[in-house]
């Protein structure tokens, strides 16, 4: 016995024509009639009264639909119940993140993207500087730079672009006075572990100004209030630092060309991305004008 022509069988009867049957059942009406012949032929009776306009069971048929209708219709809602589960993402999902990455957006934003998939077990790394050695080990790691990624087996994908600008205390910012960018060296800077020259963007191609000074951190916030405390220059995405420059606690250092922008990356392993991590990924870039608004 054919399940299928079992199933044919109930949604004709429904449709009270094979006419509609076969439209709402999406096939060729001539397909249609041939699986019900089929199906009386098994059972050797006659199933449907075929008429001109409509189409009526038989008794057989009727006592046939009366059994198998509410079978049909169970495993109809057996076969949208695992359609959804096998759709739905699920599992553990391990994402690094920068430090003071957009903190209290991204927070609310993951939090949503939990609220939105209830499968998700959501764990969440930080990092400082340079992208850790053992990336690979994420399922998405989210990476800000101003130059090229490197070469690695992971995919990169770009999200969004972030202006920079420098930055200094207005009490160092008379003694800061940049006609040409080579005049940077001759400054203190506050960097971060393994920076060692800013890019800038000029007419042709970019160009690298060595930078150095006395202060290395890799929290964005401490090398913000270390330049406010005087001890240096220092390199912000100009969103992070727009709150001090409007509080007079920072003065803009102004270069003959500008910085490059940072580019916001997500980088993971292998071509194929599994279906918990595009959901969390495809969450982020629908809700991205949420960080957009900021810059």
């Amino acid at each position: 016995m054919k399940l299928d022509n079992l199933n044919l069988f109930v949604k004709t009867v429904d449709a009270g024509s094979i006419t509609q049957g076969a439209k709402d059942l999406g096939m060729a009406k001539s397909s249609l009639s041939r699986n019900l012949t089929e199906l009386e032929k098994e059972f050797n009776i006659r199933l449907l009264d075929r008429r001109p306009r409509n189409l009526a069971t038989t008794e057989a048929g009727q006592l046939l639909y009366d059994q198998v209708a509410p079978l049909m219709e169970g495993l109809d809602g057996v076969s949208h119940f695992m359609e959804g589960w096998r759709e739905q993402p699920r599992g553990n999902l391990n994402v690094l993140l920068p430090m003071e990455f957009f903190n209290q957006d991204m927070g609310q934003l993951l939090l949503e993207f939990m609220e939105k998939y209830h499968e998700i077990n959501l764990s969440i790394d930080h990092y400082g500087g340079q992208l850790l050695r053992n990336s690979h080990e994420y399922d998405l790691s989210f990476v800000v730079h101003d130059r090229p990624l490197p070469s690695s087996d992971l995919i990169a994908r770009t999200l969004m672009s972030l202006p920079q600008g420098i930055y200094c205390s207005p009490h160092c910012a008379d003694k800061i006075n940049i006609d040409q960018l080579s005049q940077l060296s001759n400054h203190m800077a506050i960097v971060q572990s393994g920076e060692r020259d800013w890019v800038f963007r000029g007419p042709q191609n970019t160009i690298n100004i060595p930078v150095a000074g006395r202060l290395t951190m890799n929290s964005e916030e401490m090398r913000m209030v270390g330049a406010i405390r005087g001890m240096g220059m220092v390199k912000l995405p100009k969103y992070a630092a727009q709150h001090q420059v409007n509080l007079g606690a920072l003065m803009p250092v102004h270069t003959p060309l500008p910085l490059v922008a940072q580019t916001v990356s997500v980088v993971y392993p292998g071509r194929t991305m599994p279906r918990k991590s595009r959901a969390l990924l495809e969450f982020i870039q629908d809700s991205i004008g949420r960080l957009h608004s900021q810059l």
